[in-house]
């Protein structure tokens, strides 16, 4: 499908923002190599390469050079090289009013834009939250014009992570751009609402308890919870309650007494539908529809790692906040793994 006479061995990639190695881990098993994940995040490097083929790169994007992205291609110049980029992504959301915040992170996304000008990748993928379009329009806006005028063929749109065999409600905007045909966007791969569930992906883990770690499970560990905390999971109904199910009006914390929203706070999973959107402050138990379906406890690492899609055997080094970030921030590896499978499509 390659509008090209030359005869190339694959797609090489290189992993920008890459934390713990969500995108990496999906991209390599699809069979692209992914020469090197780069991030500032230093904290992400022995979860990354632990579980990754590829080397890790502290580096800020700002510092990031041309000269930097051609001496890790060198010696691949028979293979598509692919650039992929998942900014953070709280500066794009509607939710932050940090406007220093804001401003630090949007320049990112053109940091990327930059490195796309500077070194001509034949194919690149960036990955964010929905709203990236919607605020502040311009930034965006400019990145795609970037691909336009350096002759990409550009597709984007929102999609649902669900449809992509992640057991997960999770809304991501997705862009691919090809510089040697007309990019298409993937296709669903599950079809007919047959989605993966919380059932199916942690039923069989062993129990534990609130601040107890399996001993041969890793990363099955949950966090302590204050002894009011147990009382309001007592009263929550098993598989998907809510903190509306609650009989005690003393359970119900001061800030939520009388609101009707945010009902997925204090919230259990349900075994038979996707998870809500797997957050980095999954494991607490306070912050969204994080309990256990059945356990009076919040959700393990190994649990959120698993509705994220990671593999069973991947393992996250790091404190509790750490690991949390890395697992929450991560491109989800097996929606990952079905676009790394649609871009080798393109050179075959």
């Amino acid at each position: 499908m390659i509008k090209d006479n030359k005869k190339y061995k694959g797609i090489v990639a290189i992993d920008l923002f890459a934390g713990a190695g969500g995108l990496s881990r999906g991209l390599h098993d699809a069979g692209i190599n992914v020469i090197a994940g780069i991030d500032i995040d230093h904290t992400a490097q022995k979860t990354y390469e632990y579980n990754n083929k590829s080397k890790f790169i502290t580096k800020d994007i700002g510092q990031v050079t041309s000269k930097d992205i051609f001496e890790l291609l060198e010696g691949y110049e028979d293979y598509y090289y692919l650039l992929a980029g998942c900014a953070p992504c709280q500066a794009f959301s509607t939710r932050n009013h940090k406007q220093k915040e804001v401003d630090e992170r949007r320049s990112l996304l053109l940091q990327f834009k930059r490195l796309i000008e500077e070194t001509n990748p034949d194919f690149v993928f960036m990955e964010n939250v929905p709203g990236i379009r919607k605020r502040e329009p311009h930034v965006y806006q400019e990145f795609e014009d970037a691909l336009n005028t350096n002759k990409y063929s550009v597709q984007a749109d929102v999609v649902n992570t669900k449809f992509f065999e992640v057991p997960q409600e999770r809304k991501r905007f997705v862009l691919f751009a090809s510089k040697h045909n007309e990019m298409t966007l993937p296709e669903h791969i599950i079809k007919d609402d047959k989605f993966l569930t919380v059932k199916d992906t942690i039923y069989n883990l062993p129990k534990i308890n609130a601040g107890e770690e399996h001993p041969k499970v890793t990363n099955h560990s949950a966090s302590s919870l204050a002894e009011i905390n147990i009382k309001r999971l007592e009263q929550t109904p098993h598989d998907g309650g809510s903190r509306f199910d609650w009989t005690d009006e003393d359970l119900v914390p001061p800030c939520h007494k009388g609101v009707k929203g945010f009902g997925n706070s204090y919230g259990r999973l349900a075994w038979g539908k996707p998870a809500p959107t797997i957050t980095t402050k999954f494991y607490t138990y306070s912050s969204g529809r994080h309990g256990h379906p059945e356990q009076n406890r919040a959700m393990s690492f190994k649990e959120g790692a698993l509705l994220q899609s990671f593999p069973n055997d991947y393992v996250f080094f790091g404190s509790s906040a750490v690991k949390g970030r890395q697992i929450g921030n991560a491109v989800p590896p097996k929606m990952a793994y079905h676009f790394g499978k649609h871009f080798l499509k393109f050179i075959r």
